[in-house]
């Protein structure tokens, strides 16, 4: 008899089970997350998992304010890579009218270009 792991409701996952997994990248691809994982302090797969993770569960933000994005990527009729591609689009064209960081932590409001 197979054994069950318990689900957990603590995090952002729904069982503790890990399954393996082979995904084909191009070398350059693997290349360039290896090197964002050692930038952060981390091995590679938890960095990918930690970006999948997030593209899940819309990146740990709100309920209303995943209902909110949603209903707009439903209206718009994309998917969640097309609807995320369209943000940081969006955003960089306010950058063209403000300078980068402009609404950062240290900003200078009113400030601009």
């Amino acid at each position: 008899m197979a054994s069950r792991k318990k689900p957990r409701t603590d995090g952002p996952f729904s069982t503790t089970e890990k399954l393996m997994q082979t995904i084909r990248m191009p070398r350059e691809l693997v290349t360039f997350l290896r090197g964002e994982a050692d930038a952060r302090g981390v091995d590679l797969t938890a960095h990918v998992v930690r970006h999948l993770d997030g593209l899940r569960t819309w990146f740990g933000l709100p309920v209303a304010a995943v209902a909110l994005l949603d209903a707009d990527r439903s209206a718009l009729g994309m998917g969640r890579y097309e609807y995320l591609l369209h943000l940081l689009f969006q955003r960089a064209l306010v950058l063209r009218e403000q300078e980068p960081g402009f609404d950062g932590p240290n900003s200078n409001p009113g400030r601009k270009r």
